[in-house]
């Protein structure tokens, strides 16, 4: 199934929906996200369970520029799961892994906020740490392509 067929797939059934974003509204989201990232090195090796959701909501930033760039935003209950699923879509093959990688740390995230039975490790928070600066990278290569009035971060 091509992306165009499953972004229609994914709008009929109520998952996404069609919407126009202005570039100042973008740029907001990545600075949204690039402070995430930031307070996450701050807090990173001492409060990991705050680094890893800081890092998180940061991916998630960056996976709503994606969509929105695409004329798309999420209109489900599972707002963060089609937010990277559809982002992924739109950035293409090459993202695959990372995505699945993203949707690791999603349900890793949910058991942290909604089951807390454990913190999360120093380990996962480098995981993610890691994960993070590779999917930023990559992205940045799409969005200067994608709209040069982007206000673009460098690397964290």
């Amino acid at each position: 199934m091509n992306s165009k067929s499953v972004f229609n797939k994914l709008t009929r059934e109520g998952k996404l929906k069609k919407q126009k974003t202005d570039v100042g509204y973008l740029n907001g989201l990545l600075e949204a996200a690039r402070r995430n990232f930031e307070a996450a090195d701050l807090v990173r090796g001492r409060v990991n369970e705050a680094a890893f959701k800081l890092l998180y909501d940061g991916l998630l930033q960056i996976s709503r520029v994606i969509l929105l760039l695409g004329g798309y935003v999420p209109d489900d209950g599972e707002q963060h799961k089609t937010t990277f699923f559809a982002a992924g879509m739109l950035l293409g093959e090459d993202f695959d892994s990372l995505i699945r990688t993203l949707q690791k740390f999603r349900i890793k995230r949910n058991e942290c906020v909604y089951q807390p039975r454990g913190l999360i490790s120093e380990k996962e928070t480098e995981a993610i740490h890691r994960i993070a600066r590779e999917f930023w990278k990559k992205v940045r290569e799409y969005l200067i392509k994608a709209n040069p009035q982007m206000r673009l971060f460098d690397d964290f």
